[in-house]
């Protein structure tokens, strides 16, 4: 079946999703291992290794199923020609998965060509005191081999996951619909984990011993994370609802009324800049406090391997930072695809009852902003709660950190607002094509 040329948007948006989610995986792996085998006895490198790659695992899988999903999605019109032409419906889904893992295949080709020069361009860092050299970036060859075909199933199981909403039959394809239900109880487990997570962090004492505090404190960090994902559709829903109920604007309309379809999409499409601002208020409150440390006379009963540590801790901070804007902004642009896709016949309409496209854009912007907002105060208040006396001690003693934390902050959401901004094109296409939306 011969693509028509308004999908040349959508594939180059699958192939630039598994290109970047590649490069980053091999950029995010190679720093892992340096600070892995950094030749310390501080195990605080090892924390920071493996703080690393599990906080950002998450953001660059959702972006990897964000594309597989958007790839299923935006083939609607050809599945349902398949069908009528005779194919069953069972070898359509397999075609369409075979289609995914096809272009995935080739995305991730790209970004392990892009990733060839990262040891150079990653030698410019200095971890332990020095500059990093392009052998030290170098991974293990299992893992190099490892890595490509682990993404590529990846892309391929969330193409057939994003499947099983699809019923595919010879009148064409639509989603099931169910009715998403946002019950309460959502709240009630929110708040125990975190309470819980605030006790954890309170009691914490150095009579645990190291290897015990590492791991109770890793294990609130993970629950708080994953209880961002329970909670959060359920306050977009409350929020949309309040604002549905009390707007006279027809864009904001639109918007909540978008949100309230799909809570969970509406979520998901801004979970990666939740976690970006759970970590980054913790992590730039104690790097305030340490670089108090490292410029007050205590440092002179620090050894050398600790002060070195907290350079080095504010490098990964930047990393993470960087690689989770990225990431946001690249699966913004994705998941605002999907959504025209979705609900062409809607802006279609609306486009014929005279609404202009600069409403229209700015009823997507609103459907966007509003989660991420409540994205980044929620994950913020949330952070604050668990880290409380750490913020505090980091707003008196280093207030620039918290300051450029909010600088950070700002710059995701501005980010977001680009990545919907870039997906303008593809709303041209949806309202200029022949038939109008088909």
């Amino acid at each position: 079946m011969r693509p028509r040329r308004g999908s040349a948007v959508v594939v180059r948006l699958q192939l630039i999703a598994a290109g970047v989610t590649t490069l980053l995986t091999f950029a995010v792996a190679a720093l892992v291992a340096v600070f892995w085998r950094v030749p310390a006895d501080e195990i605080g490198y090892r924390v920071l290794a493996l703080a690393l790659a599990g906080l950002l695992l998450v953001p660059l899988i959702t972006l990897g199923t964000a594309a597989a999903r958007l790839a299923v999605r935006s083939r609607e019109d050809r599945l349902a020609t398949l069908r009528l032409l005779g194919a069953t419906a069972g070898r359509v889904r397999r075609i369409a998965v075979a289609e995914v893992a096809l272009i995935a295949a080739i995305g991730v080709a790209l970004g392990t060509l892009l990733a060839i020069p990262l040891p150079w361009a990653l030698s410019l860092l200095s971890v332990y005191g020095r500059p990093l050299a392009p052998e030290d970036l170098l991974l293990p060859w299992w893992l190099v081999v490892a890595i490509p075909p682990a993404l590529i199933g990846i892309a391929t199981a969330s193409g057939a996951l994003g499947l099983r909403r699809v019923v595919v039959s010879p009148l064409g394809v639509r989603m099931r619909q169910q009715q998403p239900r946002m019950s309460v109880l959502r709240v009630v487990a929110a708040l125990l984990v975190v309470g819980a997570a605030v006790l954890v962090m309170q009691t914490v004492s150095p009579g645990w011993g190291v290897v015990v505090i590492i791991g109770a404190i890793a294990a609130a960090v993970v629950a708080v994370m994953a209880v961002l994902g329970v909670v959060g559709p359920f306050l977009v829903t409350l929020v949309a609802r309040r604002r549905a109920a009390r707007t006279q604007d027809a864009a904001t309309l639109i918007a909540m009324r978008g949100v309230l379809d799909d809570p969970r999409s509406a979520w998901r499409g801004v979970s990666a800049l939740a976690l970006a601002s759970f970590v980054l208020v913790p992590a730039g409150s104690m790097l305030g406090y340490l670089e108090m440390i490292r410029g007050s006379k205590s440092r002179e009963i620090m050894t050398r391997d600790q002060l070195l540590l907290f350079a080095d801790a504010r490098t990964m901070l930047i990393a993470m930072a960087a690689v989770s804007f990225l990431v946001v902004a690249c699966q913004v642009a994705i998941t605002q695809t999907a959504s025209i896709v979705e609900r062409r016949d809607l802006y279609t309409a609306l486009d014929r009852l005279g609404m202009p496209l600069d409403q229209l854009d700015r009823a997507r912007r609103i459907r966007v902003a509003m989660p991420a907002r409540v994205a980044v105060i929620g994950a913020v208040g949330i952070a604050v709660a668990v880290a409380f006396w750490l913020v505090i001690i980091a707003a008196v003693t280093a207030p620039l950190f918290l300051v450029g934390v909010g600088v950070l902050l700002l710059a995701g959401l501005l980010l977001i607002r680009l990545g919907v901004g870039s997906t303008r094109p593809v709303l041209r296409q949806v309202l200029a094509a022949p038939a109008r939306g088909e």
